[in-house]
């Protein structure tokens, strides 16, 4: 009871402060947006996956990162193989709604995402639900978790 007390207490500080972070109008006018860039470099992980750009994908995910899905995870070494291998072949996506809150340097981005792709030489088209962890390393952002849902 008191780990979960300590939990919300942390919590609530987090949310307490995040107008703390939010940007002023002069470095919003400066260039864009935490959230914006988060959401530009999701569409440039997409378009490495679409290419097979194994040397963007290295910039993108950090060397720590694992994805979770219910009853399995992967990690960066495994999900680089995948894409070489090219068994499950991301074709095209289209991204639905998505929120990023922003933590200081790290930040949170939550959406969906409707993927075609090419599995087993088979076509196949199916929406899921992810949050990805973001964490702002010297002048860039690289993905450290990420956790999907089929929907």
């Amino acid at each position: 009871m008191k780990a979960i007390m300590k939990t919300i207490l942390v919590l609530v500080g987090c949310i307490s402060l995040a107008p703390i972070h939010a940007q002023s109008p002069k470095a919003a006018a400066e260039g864009p947006s935490v959230a914006d860039t988060i959401k530009q470099i999701e569409h440039d992980w997409a378009d490495a996956m679409i290419a097979g750009d194994i040397e963007k994908l290295n910039q993108i995910v950090a060397d720590e990162w694992v994805e979770g899905y219910p009853g399995k995870a992967a990690t960066k070494a495994g999900f680089l193989a995948s894409i070489k291998a090219g068994k499950n072949k991301l074709v095209a996506c289209d991204f639905g709604p998505r929120d990023v809150q922003v933590f200081g340097s790290v930040a949170v981005l939550q959406g969906s995402v409707t993927e075609k792709r090419i599995k087993d030489g088979q076509p196949i088209t199916f929406q899921v639900a992810y949050m990805d962890v973001w964490v702002k390393r010297g002048d860039r952002w690289m993905v450290v978790r990420s956790f999907a849902k089929k929907l």
